[in-house]
């Protein structure tokens, strides 16, 4: 590849980042929810850490998937790492 190509590749790609400061419009909830997920935690132990039942965060997580556009809890993990949606 020429240095041209390659300059113009990469100029390509700083076009298309995504806006690592959006939030997809999560609510402070949504977001801990998120977070206790990034941080290694399963529906239940995010349910005792948040002193609520499984099927509220079941519920945050199906807001949380629509939001983000995922289908999975990995997904949304992954996502929200990728972005720096929770610290």
């Amino acid at each position: 590849m020429s240095p041209e190509i390659a300059t113009r590749v990469i100029a390509l790609f700083r076009q298309n980042r995504p806006n690592l400061s959006e939030d997809h419009d999560l609510t402070p909830h949504e977001l801990r929810v998120l977070k206790l997920l990034v941080d290694g935690h399963n529906y239940k132990t995010a349910a005792v850490e948040l002193s609520v039942s499984v099927n509220t965060i079941s519920f945050h997580m199906r807001r949380i998937y629509e939001k983000l556009h995922v289908h999975t809890k990995s997904e949304a993990v992954a996502k929200a790492l990728r972005n720096q949606i929770v610290g």
